[in-house]
């Protein structure tokens, strides 16, 4: 019994051993980056409170403006005019008159001009109040399939564009509520030319229009064979990183541009993609995943070609 004890006790402690080298070869195989397909790609994350958060400012916005449309008084006119010649604009971009477009473009303008000088603020209002019929009339367009001449007004070739892009499933938008809202403030931002300062989309408004975009690209599946139409999209999505990383440059931009690269082939590319992002963050949320994914870009870029 002595001497059995006196062997058991040099194998006191043996479970906090194991659970140490446990840890030590864990450790080491998180450094070894394995060779893994780049293919799931990063997508932009809103945080849902902010954007509720712009979206009360801006019904409160559309309140305060409200009374000032339907008041007939002097110097509200231009608010109105500007109303009418959004509108205007809309239904000939939806016409594809072109001759038409042009015309309305230059009224459009104009009644910028006129319209701002009454300030911002009540500039924003408008864009707030016609960002509410804009979602109204979408909901109505749900229920009958019938474009009212206000949607189209407001919205202009957007009902086109959905179809053309596969963003409506059954009769039904494959977007919520506030997205709608948010491409409508985009389009009217375009429109009208007033794109900074007070008028731009939040970080957080920017993050979710990218992150559908990714998720929903802007090409048309039925015009070529689904492996066509795969290379197509992220031939698109590709195009679409460097206008993300210039409003958000907390996105992995580069970890983005090696998946896309490698998916549509480019594997040279890919790899030196991948490489410069592991050089710009060494131990960030993606490091781990940008180093596998090298190591897979390198194989194949140094792989023969196939015969």
């Amino acid at each position: 019994m002595g001497k059995s004890k006196g062997v058991l006790r040099h194998l006191e402690g043996w479970e906090l051993a194991v659970v140490a080298v446990t840890v030590a070869l864990v450790g080491i195989l998180l450094l070894v980056p394995f060779p893994v397909k780049p293919e799931d790609l990063p997508l932009p994350v809103a945080d849902e409170r902010a954007l509720a958060d712009r979206q009360r400012a801006d019904d409160e916005l559309a309140a305060g403006v409200i009374p000032l449309l339907e008041r007939d008084a002097s110097g509200l006119y231009d608010l109105r005019a500007f109303g009418e010649a959004f509108r205007a604009y809309g239904r000939a971009e939806a016409s594809s008159d072109m001759y038409e477009v042009v015309r309305m473009r230059r009224t459009l303008i104009d009644a910028v001009n006129s319209a701002r000088a009454l300030g911002d603020d009540k500039m924003r209002g408008v864009r707030a109040y016609q960002k509410q019929q804009f979602v109204a009339q979408l909901e109505v367009w749900e229920r009958t399939q019938a474009a009212s001449e206000e949607l189209t007004g407001l919205g202009g070739s957007f009902l086109t564009l959905a179809s053309r892009y596969g963003w409506r499933t059954d009769h039904k938008l494959d977007m919520s509520e506030r997205l709608r809202g948010i491409f409508f403030e985009r389009r009217w931002n375009e429109v009208t030319g007033l794109t900074e300062g007070p008028y731009a989309l939040s970080l957080d408004e920017y993050r979710a229009f990218y992150r559908f975009l990714l998720t929903h690209p802007a090409v048309e599946p039925a015009l070529a064979s689904p492996k066509e139409a795969c290379l197509l999209a992220d031939e698109w999505r590709l195009r679409k990183i460097g206008e993300i990383a210039r409003v958000d440059p907390s996105y992995p931009a580069g970890l983005a541009r090696g998946v896309l690269l490698y998916r549509i082939g480019r594997y040279p590319a890919a790899a030196d993609a991948l490489r410069d992002y592991l050089g710009s963050t060494e131990d960030g949320p993606y490091a781990l995943r940008a180093r596998n994914y090298l190591a897979e870009a390198n194989a194949r870029a140094q792989a023969p070609p196939s015969p």
